[in-house]
């Protein structure tokens, strides 16, 4: 956390991961030794993945949140890459560019979640519902982004209590059905 009082930027999706480790990943890790789980480096692996996928997912549904702070953790070069400037990021356009990058970071977060819910199935039950609710909310917030990533420009993505409530039902259900 002490990183976000000197970083502004990451220059990469490297760097970020970093970050993203930093910040999240190991959450999870002291939370699996905590809860206990199976599968040895096999679940201490998915469990980073899942804390990369919710960290990538605060990113991308705090963008605005962020850019008041005087932050972007966008990659620098996938920014470039895909032609969309700072100035636009400031400005909130939502230009063919932006499309493709949300898309580009979404699929992204996307892949860490597939493969940070393979955590489940080593956890008990209990902590597997728990990780399980939490995966599902966060799994939600980003298919909101993905359908509609232009909010981010304007406003924090964020579920109201009802969703969140179905949402914990469902996924307590499916994550004990495993």
């Amino acid at each position: 956390m002490e990183t976000d009082l000197t970083v502004r930027r990451y220059a990469n999706f490297e760097e970020l991961k970093r970050y993203c480790y930093l910040v999240a990943s190991v959450v999870g890790l002291i939370s699996i030794e905590i809860f206990g789980y199976e599968g040895g480096e096999e679940a201490r692996g998915h469990a980073a993945d899942l804390g990369i996928a919710l960290q990538l997912t605060n990113i991308l549904r705090d963008v605005q949140e962020d850019l008041q702070r005087g932050r972007i953790y966008l990659p620098g070069d996938e920014l470039t890459r895909f032609g969309y400037k700072d100035d636009y990021l400031r400005r909130g356009v939502a230009n063919e560019a932006f499309h493709k990058l949300m898309a580009y970071q979404v699929a992204r977060a996307e892949l860490y979640f597939e493969q940070g819910r393979m955590l489940l199935p080593f956890l008990p039950r209990r902590a597997r519902a728990c990780v399980g609710v939490m995966a599902g909310i966060y799994r939600s917030i980003l298919d909101d982004i993905r359908r509609r990533p232009e909010t981010v420009l304007r406003q924090r993505v964020s579920l109201s209590a009802g969703q969140k409530l179905a949402l914990a039902g469902r996924e307590l259900v499916r994550s004990l059905v495993l």
